[in-house]
């Protein structure tokens, strides 16, 4: 018997920078140069590499950017997550916090015009402006129960996300890979839906199995260009 062809795994990063001082320091000139040779290096790997870049700065204290990359292969992956520090601003970035996470890809029989860079389902990732972004880390009670009484947890926690038509979920694992055990990425067109969502979703008794969900990111959506003019 043939066997089926297991799906492939989506490697996801999660980078979030800090700008530093020094670079504000410059001359205009400088400056302009610095983010243009920085834009000129993501956009070359934007053909075989997920990318969505969110504004934080003035949201939080610690981070200005979040970078947001998915690719099939985790090798190239870490290298274009190395480039960011390397080439013109990206020099004067400061690494604040980093989240890796693997999505299950789709299904082998997903025709490739519903695919984007080949591996990553159409419309799925990066739909909306706003996202919360956090980690997880389950209590070892969770893993104590039935796949039953598990699934009925989760069945509860989807009743409430499905009730918003404008707020999509992905999840990525991170066994093995990071020190969290599932990031948790939350999407949503209006704000308003997405603190309303997220407060029922805090009440849920699914919540007395989770031991660690912070720190939290509210992210918002921007083209890297305006980003950087905005922090500079």
């Amino acid at each position: 018997m043939e066997k089926t062809k297991k799906p492939a795994n989506i490697y996801s990063s999660f980078l979030f920078v800090k700008l530093q001082p020094d670079f504000r320091r410059l001359i205009s000139n400088e400056k302009i140069a610095a983010k243009q040779e920085f834009e000129n290096m993501v956009g070359a790997c934007q053909e075989k590499v997920f990318l969505r870049t969110y504004m934080v700065s003035g949201l939080r204290a610690d981070s200005d950017i979040l970078f947001w990359r998915m690719s099939d292969d985790l090798t190239y992956l870490q290298e274009i997550c190395a480039r960011t520090f390397s080439t013109g601003a990206g020099k004067y970035f400061t690494p604040v916090h980093s989240f890796l996470g693997v999505n299950h890809g789709p299904e082998a029989s997903l025709p490739k015009k519903d695919l984007d860079f080949g591996f990553l389902p159409k419309d799925t990732f990066g739909r909306y402006r706003y996202m919360l972004l956090h980690p997880v880390v389950k209590a070892h009670t969770w893993y104590e129960l039935s796949e039953q009484e598990r699934e009925k947890l989760m069945a509860e926690r989807r009743l409430v996300v499905n009730r918003y038509k404008e707020i999509h979920e992905n999840f990525f694992l991170s066994y093995g890979l990071d020190d969290q055990e599932i990031i948790v990425a939350r999407e949503a067109k209006a704000l308003e839906d997405l603190i309303s969502a997220t407060q029922e979703l805090r009440q849920l008794r699914i919540k007395n199995y989770t031991t660690v969900d912070k720190p939290v990111f509210l992210c918002l959506g921007k083209p890297l260009t305006e980003i950087l003019d905005a922090i500079s």
